[in-house]
């Protein structure tokens, strides 16, 4: 599997609370993880951390992978919450996360708040996962648009975090092939650039690297006014 990772500060900010992670496990499998903190005084890059590091225990080789993946999530949920309470200045800090454990032909993933993952295959980009925002629920329901969610006044508003006090995250596995590309991504790239510029930035004839940095080109050319950070896995 080939892989790029990006991150980026942006136009905006001062600091970078997105963390991402990319692990190979000697079985071939292939973890991919991008979380995006909130909270301040450097609250959001604390629990972004943590989230990442509750999954660098995980084992490559457990029965299920989702099992895993769910069972670290919920550790960092229980290490987020109690920081908060041991430290003031951390108290409403949290964090999204994707996550994605590429095994044997099958992508099993995790998901909470509003990082995404997404599929290209054969020329199309599908979303697998769900935001978890007001306009992610408002979608989900098909009483918007995908390019009016992108653009809702109410789309930093998360529902559900690692360390909110809603915390479900949502779960899944699909098959890969050959030429696929997944994309974890924050919110600093994939609100700032359309669902058919993304594709066919990745449609292009050219390599990961180049596709990866013509995105992250593309959200500073968009205004920047978030953290950017993706991976781009080619199957």
């Amino acid at each position: 599997m080939l892989i790029e990772s990006a991150t980026h500060l942006g136009l905006i900010r001062e600091n970078n609370e997105d963390r991402f992670l990319v692990k190979r496990f000697e079985n071939g499998s292939v973890l991919l993880a991008v979380a995006d903190g909130m909270g301040g005084h450097a609250g959001g890059e604390v629990a972004a951390e943590l989230a990442i590091e509750s999954l660098t225990s995980l084992d490559g080789n457990g029965a299920d992978p989702v099992d895993g993946i769910l069972h670290a999530v919920g550790q960092a949920q229980k290490f987020i919450l109690e920081a908060s309470r041991f430290d003031r200045s951390f108290k409403g800090m949290g964090t999204t996360l994707t996550a994605v454990l590429v095994r044997d032909g099958s992508a099993h993933w995790t998901q909470v708040g509003d990082s995404r993952l997404c599929l290209f295959r054969d020329g199309i980009l599908h979303r697998i996962t769900d935001d978890h925002t007001i306009p992610g629920m408002l979608l989900k329901k098909g009483e918007i648009t995908k390019e009016q969610a992108r653009v809702h006044p109410y789309g930093n508003v998360l529902l559900r975090c690692i360390g909110c006090d809603r915390f479900e995250p949502d779960s899944g596995v699909f098959e890969v092939r050959s030429a696929d590309i997944l994309m974890l991504s924050s919110d600093g790239l994939h609100d700032l650039i359309p669902d058919d510029e993304i594709q066919a930035v990745l449609g292009r004839d050219t390599g990961l690297r180049e596709k990866l940095d013509a995105l992250v080109q593309k959200s500073l050319d968009a205004g920047g006014r978030d953290n950017i950070t993706a991976i781009l896995g080619m199957i």
